[in-house]
C-alpha cells in the first residue's frame, strides 16, 4: 500500500513538473508559433481590402512583414505575389488588391520569421467587376498618337525641302545653259582659227 501511494505521489509530481516547465520550453524554442488569419472584403471601384491579423500566443505582433498571394493553377499550383506590407499597432497588415480578372480566386497571406514561414488558410473571393490590366498595345497606342503629328510634320517638311532643292537645282541648270550656249559642248570646225598646214601652201 505504501509503495502504491509513493508511486502515485511521484507520478503526480512528475506531471506537475512537466506542466510547469512546458511554457519555459516554448520560450526556449522561440515561443508558440504565430497565428496568421486572412480576411477579404470588397471595396469600391472593383477593389478588395485584404486584412491579415498576426498574433503570437494571443498578442498582436506589430511591425512584422506580411506577404499576400493569389493561388493559381498554371502547370501546377503557384503563388502569384500581390504585394507586401507590415503589420500596424493592432498586428494587422492591410493591402488594397485590384483584381484583373473575374471569377473565384484563392488568396493567402504569409509571414516569414527567420527561416520559418507561416501561412494563413486560403480565402476565396468572387470577383465580378475586375478592372482588366492595360495591355501593351493600350500603352503604346496613346504614345504613338501623341508623337504622330510632330513626327509627321517633320517628315513632311523634310520631303518638301528635298523636292524644293531638286527643283531649284534643275531651274539653275536650265538658266545657266541658256546664258552660256558656247558651253553646251558644240564641237569646233576643223581648221578654224588655225593656219593652213597642208603641203604646197
Amino acid at each position: 500500500m505504501r509503495h502504491l501511494r509513493h508511486r502515485l505521489v511521484v507520478g503526480l509530481s512528475v506531471a506537475l513538473l512537466a506542466a510547469s516547465l512546458a511554457p519555459f520550453g516554448w520560450v526556449a524554442a522561440g515561443g508558440p508559433p504565430p497565428r496568421l488569419q486572412l480576411e477579404a472584403e470588397p471595396g469600391e471601384d472593383g477593389l478588395w481590402i485584404l486584412r491579415a491579423a498576426l498574433s503570437r500566443d494571443g498578442q498582436p505582433q506589430t511591425g512584422q512583414p506580411v506577404e499576400f498571394f493569389q493561388l493559381v493553377d498554371f502547370f501546377g499550383e503557384r503563388a502569384v505575389p500581390l504585394g507586401a506590407t507590415n503589420t500596424d499597432a493592432t498586428g494587422t497588415a492591410i493591402l488594397t488588391y485590384s483584381p484583373t480578372s473575374n471569377g473565384v480566386q484563392q488568396l493567402v497571406a504569409r509571414h516569414t520569421a527567420g527561416s520559418e514561414t507561416y501561412a494563413s488558410g486560403p480565402v476565396e473571393i468572387t470577383v465580378n467587376d475586375a478592372v482588366p490590366a492595360i495591355p501593351v498595345e493600350g500603352q503604346v497606342l496613346p504614345i504613338m498618337r501623341m508623337w504622330a503629328f510632330p513626327v509627321g510634320a517633320v517628315l513632311l517638311v523634310t520631303v518638301w525641302l528635298a523636292l524644293a532643292g531638286i527643283l531649284l537645282g534643275a531651274v539653275i541648270g536650265i538658266a545657266r545653259s541658256k546664258r552660256d550656249p558656247e558651253n553646251m559642248g558644240t564641237p569646233a570646225s576643223p581648221g578654224v582659227g588655225s593656219g593652213d598646214l597642208s603641203p604646197g601652201s
